[in-house]
């Protein structure tokens, strides 16, 4: 849990917020994510229904040529309904009044994570605050560098709020110059799709930068966060059979790979045999 907070704390702004909470909280699947329409929440009796799921497409496979396709039906095949615990309930009727969405409109558009609105959400520092950051601490070589610059950055590895800000400039320069476009997700030239379905990259992105911001001893991706779901209930002694359901498991062969992983992480049989251990002279 406190990896989890830690990127979540880190995370740019509410949308963002709001969708990394429903998905630790219902361990829906990023295909299902996406999908989500109001008409999905019963608010009155906090449940969700997951009925559908989204996915990237070559032009091929689409029968209009789209990015998105949008299959009624989840990944195995079958609807399952689920209780979501009420302040995440709250959390997304609010997302669904404060951004103005209607019924039948995608709960979390792209429009509200693309690089362009983050950037012009997350606060920036000035070229004056920038520059009072001063230096980085000396290198056994005796070299500063200014913070917020490659210096700083790579040179000296530090991940000030300055350096964070010029490596994400960098990164960003560097995309231009690479694709001719400074947002694909963005981009209405780029196979030019209707829909408003958020692609994988533009959420790595946004989670990726939070998770770096966090200083995790470890890489935790986006879709750790659905083993994070299903850690957590099985952790605190939640019926099997519940949690493959929430996951969407076709059977509990998939689901029970989890309780592998935390009986290897489980300190138990350590600690009782550091406890005989600690007589023996």
């Amino acid at each position: 849990m406190p990896q989890f907070q830690r990127v979540y704390a880190a995370l740019p702004h509410q949308p963002a917020k709001v969708f990394a909470r429903l998905g630790v909280s219902t361990g829906a699947q990023y295909c299902e994510l996406i999908s989500f329409v109001p008409e999905d929440f019963d608010f009155g009796g906090n449940m969700l229904t997951v009925s559908k799921s989204t996915v990237e497409v070559t032009a091929d496979f689409h029968p209009d040529g789209y990015r998105f396709l949008t299959r009624q039906y989840t990944k195995n095949g079958e609807h399952r309904r689920m209780k979501i615990d009420a302040d995440v309930a709250e959390m997304v009727r609010e997302h669904i009044t404060a951004n103005g969405i209607g019924p039948g409109q995608l709960i979390f558009p792209v429009r509200l994570f693309a690089a362009r609105t983050v950037a012009a959400r997350r606060d920036r520092m000035t070229g004056e605050e920038m520059a009072a950051l001063g230096y980085t601490g000396p290198l056994p070589n005796g070299r500063q560098y200014q913070h917020g610059t490659m210096g700083a950055y790579v040179t000296a590895k530090c991940r000030c709020p300055g350096c964070m800000q010029w490596s994400a400039d960098y990164g960003r320069s560097r995309k231009r110059r690479a694709t001719g476009r400074a947002e694909r997700e963005w981009s209405a030239g780029w196979r030019r799709d209707p829909t408003e379905y958020m692609g994988k990259n533009t959420w790595y992105r946004i989670w990726n930068a939070a998770a770096a911001e966090a200083r995790l001893p470890f890489r935790y991706t986006p879709y750790q966060v659905r083993h994070t779901h299903a850690s957590w209930l099985i952790d605190q002694g939640v019926d099997l059979g519940r949690v493959r359901h929430r996951l969407g498991h076709g059977d509990l062969t998939t689901t029970t790979r989890y309780v592998k992983i935390l009986d290897e992480e489980d300190a138990t049989a350590a600690d009782v045999m550091s406890g005989l251990l600690k007589a023996i002279v």
